[in-house]
């Protein structure tokens, strides 16, 4: 399995995935969470930082700019989960998006509920749906 050991690799190995992805755009925020009774939930928001798992996600769910939310299957994180893990080799970095994508598969696991990514283009775009108002909700705490 390929390896990133390196903060030059981990920036090379971004920067080759942004530029394979056609029309792609870093996005302002995004996040992973769970929808479960109607209420979305964010343990893990990213606001203009960690490109790497977003241009990962993005990759993985079809998303190239904007704002847009997905429905996320646990396969579909898993495949993310599966597309950052060697960067998990360098250790000057903590990795939260790679540790939290791993506990929410855990939890969905156990409790249930729906996986849904956001993708905030800008942050002054008008939010999509209550999944991105959840997201900016959780931005401002």
């Amino acid at each position: 399995m390929e390896q990133w050991a390196t903060k030059e690799e981990i920036a090379a190995a971004r920067e080759r995935l942004e530029s394979g992805h056609e029309g792609w755009r870093r996005p302002a925020a995004y996040a992973v969470g769970v929808d479960r009774d109607g209420r979305t939930g964010f343990g893990l928001v990213n606001e203009a930082a960690n490109h790497l798992p977003a241009i990962v996600l993005a990759r993985t769910l079809g998303h190239t700019s904007g704002t847009a939310t997905y429905p996320m299957s646990a396969e579909q994180l898993r495949t993310a989960i599966e597309g950052l893990a060697p960067a998990e080799a360098c250790t000057d970095y903590a990795h939260p998006n790679l540790h939290h994508w791993r506990d929410l598969l855990e939890e969905i696991g156990e409790k249930g509920g729906q996986l849904v990514a956001v993708f905030v283009g800008d942050i002054t775009d008008e939010p999509v749906d209550r999944h991105d108002r959840a997201l900016r909700e959780a931005l401002r705490r």
